[in-house]
């Protein structure tokens, strides 16, 4: 017989709810099933990874062309023409810069496009050196011993857009390294689309029992199931969120905009920085929701969690709002209202970090290690 007055049976009563809320929760909220995944992975390579590396195989060719087009015939019209030309082929990185796992990483063609943040100013460094030669070839010779601080855009950058314009001289160096980075990028460009034939082989082999035929399938298998696979996509989807945060907003803005410190931004001498983030996360925005038959969003949502899968959505509209109404910043010159505005589009990514990082518990998506901690 109970004690008078004992808590026995409330408490029986309230591990009951919980575990009948628990069981209510289950039902409702289910991790989606490899095969969603397979669906998703095929989905993502077909609609978002191989047109945006199409993109910047295409663009990154118009931009070697028309360096080419500047240094035989330097004029004020080709130097506009290359710049514009590389304003477009960088968007086009930007735009599927978080992809960071697959044909990329290899050889580390990911910072070889791109070497940046430079902390120690490497980059200078190295152009200010090689800037001295007179009988270089700047061949692939060069190219496989060159630092990675001269094979990609930031490069690129400091030579079309500086003051002295240096490279409107067809007998430069400046004009003959140039035209040899852009086509070095669009060369790079080009291997990593073909590459990705093979990785969407392999990302659509995960979790096959029975392999084909052929011995080099049967031999190597990348993921051994499409959820593996589509961890790499997850990644690419989350962990750029707080780059973007830290690294092109928070440090070069400060804490105001008299403290800001626009050239530790990513391109300002083009003054592509605020582009660079539209561009972004309106690729981070489509990797969510911009695939068909399934996305992210439509996953999440079938998994139970409706209200963040459309507050995510949300998010990345917003952001994109605010963005717009930023103007690119010229002369370094950020203005209080332009300092308020990312701000509060950092204020914003925040929140959109932690909103997908509960849609990766949701999905069952452990995401690991990242690369950017201790940073």
């Amino acid at each position: 017989m109970l004690p008078t007055g004992s808590l026995t049976p409330v408490l029986l009563g309230v591990t009951l709810c919980i575990l009948g809320a628990g069981a209510v929760h289950a039902a409702s909220s289910q991790a989606p099933s490899e095969k969603q995944w397979h669906t998703l992975n095929n989905a993502i390579i077909e609609q978002h990874v191989l047109p945006r590396y199409q993109r910047l195989a295409d663009n990154s060719d118009v931009m070697s062309q028309q360096l080419k087009r500047l240094c035989t015939t330097p004029n004020s019209d080709n130097l506009n023409a290359a710049q514009t030309s590389f304003n477009a082929a960088q968007a086009s990185w930007q735009g599927v810069q978080h992809i960071q796992f697959g044909p990329v990483t290899m050889l580390m063609r990911n910072h070889s496009l791109q070497y940046w943040p430079d902390k120690k100013n490497t980059g200078a460094k190295q152009l200010k050196s090689i800037l001295k030669t007179t009988d270089q070839a700047f061949d692939d010779e060069f190219f496989r011993s060159a630092s990675i601080s001269l094979k990609g855009f930031p490069a690129l950058e400091r030579l079309l857009f500086a003051k002295n314009k240096r490279i409107q001289n067809s007998k430069a160096v400046e004009c003959s390294l140039a035209t040899a980075i852009a086509l070095h990028i669009h060369e790079t460009s080009l291997s990593i689309q073909s590459e990705w034939a093979e990785e969407a082989r392999q990302i659509s082999l995960a979790g096959q029992d029975a392999l084909p035929s052929d011995s080099h399938a049967a031999a190597y298998q990348a993921y051994e199931t499409p959820s593996e696979a589509s961890t790499e996509f997850m990644k690419s989807l989350v962990e750029p969120v707080e780059a973007i945060r830290d690294n092109k907003l928070l440090k070069p803005l400060a804490a105001s905009a008299e403290e800001s410190r626009w050239k530790k931004s990513e391109s300002w001498r083009s003054e592509q920085s605020v582009n660079n983030i539209q561009q972004n996360l309106a690729a981070l925005h489509e990797l969510y929701s911009g695939t068909q038959p399934i996305s992210v969003k439509t996953l999440l949502e079938a998994a139970g969690d409706t209200l963040n899968a459309q507050a995510i959505d949300a998010e990345f509209n917003r952001i994109s709002e605010d963005l717009n109404s930023v103007s690119a910043i010229a002369q370094l010159n950020v203005t209080p209202e332009t300092h308020q505005t990312l701000m509060h589009t950092s204020d914003q990514l925040k929140a959109l970090q932690g909103k997908l990082t509960a849609a990766m518990q949701t999905l069952n998506i452990q995401l690991g290690f990242n690369s950017r901690d201790g940073d």
